[in-house]
């Protein structure tokens, strides 16, 4: 069986998905098919059916958020689209190769110190960050969890004679990979 057209300018109601029942695109008025209805046949028709706006997301979302649409909801005799404010998504977490890592240190001066202070530091029992940084294959950002991650840089930064702004932003100019 063929579905019948609809008009999407018009609903009835909202459905369990959140979404316009649509109307119908002719309907029977005064017995008679019409192929143009207008807001008054909307309106008459049985059961009622009222226009359906493209409102955009409101536009003053605090900083770290934006709105997304949740559904339809009716008011004011139309149907409207509802947003919700959310948090914008965390970026995902920065990688750096072994070798640029090694490059910018061995470039700043701090390769021997930077060895020397992840060989003492262990990442498992009986294994040490160095040897970590030579088996794998890349340095993502919070590994094993966000809070060893930051002791180790707290560390690093320590041991190096830095800050841990220095030792950030020493990380924020070394290329990063792309995510797998």
């Amino acid at each position: 069986m063929a579905t019948p057209e609809l008009n999407r300018n018009f609903a009835s109601a909202v459905g369990a998905d959140g979404l316009p029942v649509y109307a119908p695109a002719y309907i029977m008025v005064g017995g008679r098919l019409k192929l143009h209805p207008t807001v008054e046949d909307y309106a008459a028709h049985n059961p009622p059916c009222w226009p359906v706006l493209a409102n955009a997301a409101p536009s003053d979302a605090p900083s770290g958020y934006h709105y997304e649409f949740r559904s339809y909801e009716f008011s004011e005799g139309a149907f409207r689209r509802a947003y919700a404010l959310v948090q914008d998504p965390l970026p995902p977490p920065r990688r750096w190769s072994r070798l640029s890592i090694k490059t910018a240190l061995a470039q700043a001066g701090m390769l021997a110190s930077a060895r020397a202070y992840l060989s003492a530091v262990e990442i498992a029992t009986g294994y040490t960050a160095w040897e970590a940084l030579t088996d794998c294959d890349y340095i993502e950002e919070g590994y094993p969890t966000a809070e060893r991650w930051s002791e180790i840089l707290d560390g690093a930064a320590s041991a190096l004679g830095k800050t841990r702004a220095d030792i950030d932003a020493f990380l924020a100019q070394i290329p990063t990979e792309g995510a797998v």
